[in-house]
Parts: structure tokens; sequence; C-alpha cells
């Protein structure tokens, strides 16, 4: 299978880069990186992991995970049933291996050649872009999130919630306990090219709307993925803003 992607970081306005991605098998973890890409392989691996600002060691974990990860994929211990264990797996070391106050989100894509798996510990993100819309496939496990699940708000209102950012799950030791209480998201179906994806952080979700992701992404996607960055950027940044877009054929 094959597929071409296009890769972006920004450091933004914090004082350090707290995301972490793993394009095939790369891990990337710079201030400013922008970049496209063909990949090949039996089967493909892309994450975005974003360390917990204000809290230790953030560029630790989400190192940490993609590396974990990394290993996972390259072992051949990776399978879409399998992908809930290996992340209990990968948190149990991190309470072993990272400091206590350290955590990150993680958003992921799994592809064969007959189907893409698509998981998420926190708020990072895996939207699906067709020709009508991008999709957005991943759940966040926010408070926010929680408020819209039981119908306390309107999905419409969540960005501008005062509670937007507050996470509730994710990989570390900071969140140890939650494991008990939540569930890895993972979301598989069949796919044909030329098939696309966007991967992000709340950097880029937190800045854009589906529809305004979508309206300039098409209808080339991968080679847009600049036209996205650049409209990011003309908006502000307010975060580490890091995406990955990867479409196959």
């Amino acid at each position: 299978m094959k597929a071409r992607i296009f890769t972006t970081m920004r450091r933004g306005p914090r004082s350090k880069q707290e995301d972490c991605l793993l394009a095939g098998p790369d891990i990337l973890q710079s201030d400013e990186i922008e970049k496209q890409d063909e990949l090949e392989g039996e089967s493909l691996l892309f994450t975005v992991c974003d360390g917990l600002g204000g809290h230790q060691s953030g560029n630790v974990a989400s190192h940490f995970v993609c590396k974990q990860l990394r290993a996972k994929f390259q072992a051949g211990e990776f399978r879409s049933q399998n992908i809930p264990l290996l992340l209990k797996n990968i948190q149990n070391a991190s309470q072993h291996q990272l400091p206590i106050n350290c955590g990150t989100t993680l958003a992921g894509l799994y592809a064969t050649p007959q189907t893409v798996c698509t998981f998420n510990t926190g708020d990072s993100r895996v939207y699906k872009i067709d020709e009508a819309n991008a999709h957005y496939i991943s759940h966040d496990h926010s408070v926010v999130q929680g408020l819209i699940d039981n119908f306390l708000i309107l999905r419409q209102t969540a960005k501008n919630h005062p509670y937007r950012n507050l996470v509730e799950f994710g990989i570390g030791p900071l969140f140890a306990d939650s494991w008990e209480n939540y569930s890895v998201f993972v979301h598989t179906e069949d796919y044909r090219p030329p098939a696309c994806f966007l991967i992000c952080s709340d950097g880029l979700s937190d800045l854009l709307t589906a529809e305004e992701m979508h309206h300039n992404l098409m209808p080339t996607p991968v080679i847009n993925g600049k036209t996205l960055l650049s409209l990011v950027s003309e908006k502000g940044l307010i975060d580490n803003t890091s995406f990955i877009i990867v479409q196959f054929f």
C-alpha cells in the first residue's frame, strides 16, 4: 500500500514543542517542520501526540509514546483488535519510566490494504476527508465532550466553552487513575484509495471548524496542506499546532 503525506509542526506561542509525531518510520518533534512525502509498506502507522502544557515534561511524555508505538509497530505487534491492549501496556510502562505529573493525548491511524483503524485518547483528533465533508471520526475524552454526550450542551457551543481544553484521559502517569474509568476509542472501517485522513492536535481543531478544514484542503488535500497551515498562521497560533494529512493511492 502507498500513501502521500503532508506533515507539519509549529511551536506557536508555547515555550517549547510538546507535540510529537510519528509519520511512518520517523519520530518528529521540532519547533517548525513542513514536509511532503510518499510512504509504502504492508501496513502504515501515523500518530499525533500532544504533551500536556502546564504539566511536568509534556514533551517527554509525547516523545515516549511515539517511540513506544514505533517499536511495537516495527516488532509486528500491531493489529486493529489489540490496539487498546497495546496502549494499556504503554500506559503501564509510562508509570514506571516517566515523571509523575506528565501525560499526553494521542490520535492515530493504522492502515492495512483492507482497513483503516483510527484510535485516540484525549482531544487530539482524526478526520476523514471526502468530497463532501471533513468527518470527525475520533471521540474526545474531555469535560466538554462529556457534556455533549449527556445532552447538557450543544456541539455548536463547545468551541467557546470555558472548559473546552480540560482533558480527562490520555497516556502517562498523570492519567493513571483515568484508565479505570475510560476506554481507548477505536474505529475501524474499510476504505479504498484515494481515501484521505487528517490527524491533528487541538492546536488545529481549536482554531478551525471542520468546514474550514474541508474548504481549504479540497480538492487536493496533501498539496493543500500548506494552504491549511497558512490559514492557521493567519488566524494566530494559540498552541503547539501539528497535523498529518494522509492520502492513500
